[in-house]
């Protein structure tokens, strides 16, 4: 290396083209290094310090003047040139499939021994086989270009390389066929950019090309400097997914949380580190072990939340907040069908909107309960008004409405109707001789008779201190006759159970017939009074129906 040292040293055009793209290669890697985390960070660092170490290399091969210093720095340029291609294939397997874990210390440490045993090889160069015996300079001129002889060791190497490349071709073709529009163009530049140093450099080990009298392949990497920085700052090659991100997650309100196949969440925006309290540590964790949130997402997942139209509600009550789970699957197109990569948890904050809910149907509640309530208190005061509180029949407010009613429908199916105005007999004696309380007493044992012995459409009213009037719809003449005479006889044959003890009593009818014996309610009253007044001139305890 002494040697090397002392063996003097020649500026040139040439090696300041290799300075210059060595310092932009620098300068892009520390800018993409202090850019928002994108899939594949870390390894496309890693592979410009690859770069760098093999374009220094490159350049103090040109720069010294020795062949066998030359030979020894060419050796040296071997860590890089074996490192680039392995590494370029690892970062374009990681950004195009959005593999944001990076990888272990042991798979770095697994990259790293093919490009460390290509340099072995080449600086150990056994039995000639790495670079061949007719490895000599250009010409006898100070600083002249070494001429190497490929042996069948470099072969091998050459062949590791072009696998990583070829990889790395099919790795951004299939992700250019699977897209199309923007995203397309964003792959094809990686083709663009992947190419070309490659091409260059199978032109100088197939045909022998060179620049400068050297390989062309590190002078390819200004053009793939250039294209870089095109990308970087026109077509805006790493901000694109950062920016995506940016403007769809971290700004955000609400939270939102990526979780791929195996469940592990993978990306959570600013908002649901917030919301579980989360700092650091938490990608590559289970969803169900996901502080405040995991429990209750992976019980609606299991539930089906992602059914259609299908939005449940997340309750964290204690912080007495509501979010409505929206679950997108993240899916890739395969030639076997959609491959499920992961979902998307969208949580949207909907607690002022279902607190508001909540007093709504609390409110809804109470005037329902108040709605009910009036409504009963209506039926009650209905009831009280059109019926009569002691013996709970009808009472004459209610009669108009029921015999008109009764009397459309008996018009329309030529039905008659009946009419019995009923007194009970010496009922004023008994109430001078008893009391009134017990006169209270028979009026509803007499009610629940009349009551007893009517049939659905029959009515029963109490329209006077003792009297009670029955509408028979649909009763013929001797029907309604026979009917009560029945209960006549069944009154005068049954003591009236009262607080002073069993009292006989007995009633006088007088019954009238729609249409024979009027055509109106004021009519077929008049009708039933006077036969009733003549019941009771014949001695009461019966049944009178005057003459039509």
């Amino acid at each position: 290396m002494s040697v090397c040292v002392q063996s003097g040293w020649q500026f040139s055009p040439p090696l300041a083209l290799i300075g210059a793209v060595s310092a932009g290669v620098f300068l892009v890697a520390l800018w993409v290094a202090r850019q928002p985390y994108f899939s594949g960070r870390g390894t496309f660092v890693l592979l410009h310090a690859a770069m760098l170490w093999w374009l220094l290399a490159a350049g103090i091969e040109m720069g010294v003047q020795g062949a066998s210093c030359k030979v020894l720095w060419a050796s040296m340029a071997w860590p890089g040139i074996a490192a680039v291609p392995s590494l370029w294939a690892v970062f374009l397997w990681q950004y195009v499939n959005s593999i944001r874990t990076p990888l272990r210390p042991a798979a770095y440490l697994a990259l790293s021994i093919g490009p460390l045993l290509a340099c072995g090889l080449a600086l150990v160069n056994p039995g000639q086989l790495f670079y061949g015996p007719l490895t000599a300079p250009l010409n006898g001129l100070p600083g002249a270009p070494v001429l190497y002889e490929h042996g069948p060791l470099f072969k091998a190497v050459a062949a590791y390389i072009y696998l990583f490349m070829l990889f790395s071709l099919a790795v951004v073709l299939r992700a250019a066929l699977a897209s199309q529009g923007l995203h397309r163009r964003h792959y094809l530049a990686f083709v663009l950019v992947t190419c070309v140093p490659w091409l260059a450099n199978a032109a100088h080990l197939l045909y022998g090309w060179s620049l400068f009298g050297f390989d062309p392949t590190p002078f390819s990497f200004a053009f793939t400097l250039i294209a870089f920085t095109l990308l970087i700052t026109a077509v805006r090659l790493f901000d694109l997914v950062p920016v995506a991100r940016h403007l769809l997650l971290e700004q955000l309100p609400d939270p939102v949380l990526v979780v791929d196949a195996q469940g592990r969440v993978v990306e959570a925006n600013p908002a649901a580190l917030c919301l579980s309290g989360v700092s650091g540590g938490w990608q590559g964790r289970p969803l169900r072990d996901w502080p405040l949130l995991g429990g209750e997402l992976q019980r609606l997942l299991q539930q089906g939340a992602e059914t259609a139209n299908s939005e449940p509600l997340l309750s964290l009550s204690e912080q007495a907040r509501y979010f409505e789970l929206r679950v997108r699957g993240i899916e890739r197109m395969t030639r076997a069908g959609p491959y499920s990569l992961g979902q998307m948890l969208y949580l949207r904050d909907v607690t002022q909107r279902h607190l508001s809910e909540l007093k709504l149907a609390e409110a809804l509640a109470v005037s329902e309960e108040r709605l009910r309530t009036i409504t009963q208190l209506h039926g009650q005061l209905q009831d009280q008004a059109l019926r009569d509180p002691l013996t709970r029949l009808y009472n004459r407010r209610y009669l108009d409405e029921f015999f008109a009613r009764e009397l459309a429908r008996c018009q329309r199916e030529c039905k008659p109707i009946a009419l019995a105005l009923i007194d009970l007999d010496h009922f004023k004696r008994l109430n001078d001789e008893y009391g009134h309380l017990v006169g209270d007493d028979v009026l509803r044992e007499v009610a629940q008779l009349l009551t007893a012995s009517l049939r659905s459409t029959d009515a029963v009213f109490r329209i006077g201190g003792e009297e009670f009037l029955l509408v028979l719809p649909g009763a013929e003449a001797g029907e309604a006759h026979k009917r009560l005479n029945s209960l006549c006889q069944q009154l005068a044959a049954t003591p009236v159970a009262t607080r002073s003890g069993a009292l006989g009593v007995t009633l006088s009818a007088g019954l009238a017939h729609w249409p024979a014996q009027g055509l109106t309610l004021e009519a077929l009253l008049q009708a039933a009074d006077a036969a009733l007044y003549e019941a009771k001139r014949s001695g009461r305890n019966q049944v009178c129906v005057l003459a039509r």
